[in-house]
């Protein structure tokens, strides 16, 4: 029978063999007494030593993934492991043929020494944080108990008048309180002794009838979706706080207060097709209603899998940062926004990794400029093993010098970062795509280091995007730490039960990362929505971010969200 192209890639299973100390030691004598070169000898003891080491600790639980990694020499790459190329890169080095021509272990060593002759700075943000910062913090002004301006001094034999500073001394204290705090509010009851009437006290004017205040529903939103702290583990924490807060009435508070986000989402949908420029990128996710429906489909073709797409619409003065949990992978979620573009808008820019799956099928490619990610490029170069050195150390070099022009772009608007970049990094690309098309018949046409310098040349028109379009980033970086909220509330959560509520964190989520990136107090921008759902569901436009700030000043006074007036634009 012949297998298709999917089964024939697939690497068999090895067989298992698991020894026992008895098996070892007879094995170990009957290696020592063989016929083998003495240091295969010991090659092959020390890996059947090894095999037996791995079993037992895997066995006893005293092994885990990052000690694994750290076994096998397996790493991400750090700071400090960039620091050297980074550092050369900065520096003009104008001969690149030195660079080229360099064997490993001198370029290595090159490196070692710019590293090491360069003195330490530093690093910025390890001061003391100012009093400005502190914007959410609630003033209290507090007087002179017996002074005020214009009195005399109060200094013995000084005749001098005291007169107000114009900068006042600052004292900042930081209270700490559980996400939700309970008042018991006892209403006296006085009864009639001949009529029977029950005469009740009436709460005070300023709290609501509602058992749960609007102000804890926004916090529980933000400990859930933003600090991903799980329902169950609010429900443990709280009930030992002396406040019982059981998971299913977390879930039916925030079931019930969600219409007007699903608005916003609506118009931040919007927003993002109509944007200058798109970034996105997806991780997978677990919705176990598709994962059960997955295990009753009788077809392979019918099962799905389930993935988080994070969706960024780039514009000048704001961006939206958009979230899609479903059972679609990116290139499927982004083309139903991607229809809804005014069409008579400029081409936006279109920013993803190279995955096939990232690639709208149904939107015509002349809609958009198609970019691709330069660190996932020279992410192939960085991972190629032991060997590939100078290949890996040259093109992670020039790399680094794209970068360093970037990092002097800053402040620039589109079209003078540009022209910048024509101007300095076209000469840098051309060495580096010269560079790779001589560097490509010395390796084998199924190599790792084949397959990284295809993965450059067959991309290098969407790669070098920047260079010819204004507003273009050079990588998906910013999409990369967006989708860092849903990756740790899957590693809380582990999961959505339903499609539905996988919607609602969408709805949720964007909400509030979409305020914190513009600069918006999340907290006080929450409140305001669910204290004013029906002009949020009626004008959800006059709702975004940066359009209710402008608008709804009444809802900033005294730095809490208020009830909105009657003059609220936002009203209906």
């Amino acid at each position: 029978m012949k297998k298709n192209k999917s089964q024939a890639k697939k690497h068999p299973i090895p067989r298992i063999i698991k020894l026992t100390p008895e098996q070892q030691s007879k094995l170990t004598a009957a290696l020592m007494t063989s016929n083998l070169d003495e240091d295969f000898r010991e090659l092959v003891i020390g890996m059947v030593a090894g095999n037996r080491w791995l079993c037992d600790s895997l066995e006893k639980g005293q092994l885990t993934t990052h000690k694994l990694r750290k076994l096998f020499g397996l790493s991400t790459e750090k700071a400090v492991n960039r620091k050297s190329l980074v550092d050369l890169a900065s520096q003009n080095v104008s001969e690149f043929g030195n660079i080229i021509n360099t064997t490993s272990e001198s370029a290595s060593n090159s490196i070692i020494g710019t590293q090491t002759d360069k003195p330490q700075t530093k690093a910025k943000g390890h001061g003391c944080i100012g009093s400005e910062e502190y914007t959410g913090a609630k003033i209290v002004q507090v007087k002179l108990d017996n002074l005020k301006p214009k009195d005399p001094c109060p200094e013995e034999g000084c005749d001098g008048i005291v007169y107000p500073l114009k900068d006042p001394g600052v004292f900042i204290q930081i209270t700490g309180s559980p996400i939700a705090t309970a008042t018991k509010y006892e209403l006296e009851k006085l009864r009639c002794n001949l009529c029977g009437t029950i005469f009740t006290a009436e709460l005070p004017e300023n709290v609501g009838p509602e058992k749960y205040d609007n102000s804890f529903i926004a916090m529980l939103m933000i400990h859930k979706y933003y600090a991903a702290m799980p329902f169950y583990r609010q429900e443990q924490l709280q009930k030992s706080f002396g406040v019982p807060l059981p998971s299913s009435t977390q879930w039916d508070l925030i079931n019930k207060s969600y219409a007007p986000f699903a608005k916003l989402y609506e118009e931040f949908k919007q927003v993002v097709a109509d944007a200058k420029g798109i970034c996105f990128d997806d991780t997978y996710a677990k919705i176990l209603e598709v994962a059960i429906s997955n295990k009753e489909a009788s077809q392979k073709n019918e099962r799905k899998g389930c993935y988080t797409t994070g969706i960024i619409g780039v514009n000048d003065d704001y961006s939206v940062y958009l979230y899609v949990t479903n059972d679609e992978a990116a290139g499927k979620s982004i083309t139903p926004i991607l229809a809804k573009r005014n069409p008579e808008l400029p081409t936006p820019f279109m920013m993803c990794d190279a995955l096939t799956a990232n690639i709208p099928k149904t939107i015509a490619s002349d809609l958009y400029n198609l970019c691709f990610c330069l660190v996932h490029a020279r992410r192939n170069f960085y991972d190629l093993p032991d060997g590939y050195d100078a290949l890996a150390e040259t093109v992670i070099y020039l790399i680094g010098k794209i970068y360093d022009i970037e990092k002097r772009t800053e402040g620039m608007d589109d079209q003078t970062r540009l022209l910048f970049h024509q101007k300095h990094s076209t000469q840098v690309m051309a060495e580096l795509k010269s560079y790779l098309e001589e560097q490509l018949p010395s390796y084998e046409p199924n190599g790792v280091a084949n397959k990284a310098i295809m993965y450059m040349l067959k991309r290098w028109t969407e790669l070098t995007q920047f260079l010819r379009h204004p507003g273009t980033p050079i990588d998906n970086n910013i999409t990369e730490r967006m989708l860092k909220i849903p990756i740790r509330n899957r590693n809380s959560s582990m999961f959505n039960k339903t499609k539905h509520g996988a919607m609602v964190s969408s709805y949720i989520i964007t909400t509030i990362y979409t305020a914190v990136r513009n600069n918006v107090n999340p907290y006080h921008y929450l409140l305001a929505i669910l204290n004013n759902q029906k002009a949020v569901s009626a004008k959800p436009q006059q709702w975004l971010p940066w359009n209710y700030v402008k608008l709804n000043p009444l809802l900033f006074e005294d730095g809490k969200a208020r009830q909105a007036k009657e003059s609220c634009p936002g009203c209906p």
